[in-house]
């Protein structure tokens, strides 16, 4: 039975946390998209603006590698209370919702980012921010801009990876007017 409850807690675990490595908020392009040619020209972004975009940006990472670190370490804790005898079922259960909570910091920081960018651009560039992202996602995904299946990778070739926060975004050449 105590091994159940490990093995339970611990997918638990892993499964409420995963995501955030992965994280994709959904409005936003990864990466500093506000510095591709493409999407300066089209958004009409400013150097005051690329400026404000490049501290929060930073601002969100530093907060980011932090959250990171504790998401870490609280792991490392319930991991070692999960092999622990006696078994304290009450202590893992506090360190489960710590672990939750500090979830929802990641997801809290990434949305402020979303938030201070709506405010930067307004409505009108957000909703085409917000347009070409999807269109450069279906892309990526093997559909055109409109919806049918593009290029794809050829027959035995890796899957390409997510960009990092700091490579360039594919998709954005191809912004329609």
């Amino acid at each position: 039975m105590k091994r159940i409850i490990v093995l339970v807690s611990m997918c638990v675990l892993i499964l409420s946390t995963s995501g955030f490595a992965k994280m994709g908020h959904g409005l936003l392009p990864p990466g500093k998209w506000w510095h591709m040619p493409h999407a300066v020209k089209k958004l009409k972004i400013t150097d005051d603006e690329k400026a404000f975009l490049d501290q929060l940006f930073l601002e969100k990472r530093k907060s980011r590698a932090q959250i990171k670190s504790e998401m870490e370490t609280k792991k490392l804790d319930m991991e070692a209370m999960m092999e622990k005898e006696p078994f304290d079922e009450e202590a893992a259960m506090k360190q489960f919702e710590s672990i939750q909570d500090t979830g929802k910091k990641m997801w809290k920081n990434k949305f402020k980012f979303v938030i201070e960018v709506r405010k930067l651009l307004g409505n009108e560039r957000f909703m085409q921010l917000k347009s070409q992202f999807r269109r450069m996602e279906r892309g990526r995904r093997g559909h055109g801009p409109h919806g049918h299946r593009g290029h794809r990778r050829p027959h035995g070739g890796p899957p390409p990876g997510p960009p990092g926060d700091n490579e360039p975004m594919a998709g954005w050449n191809t912004m329609e007017q």
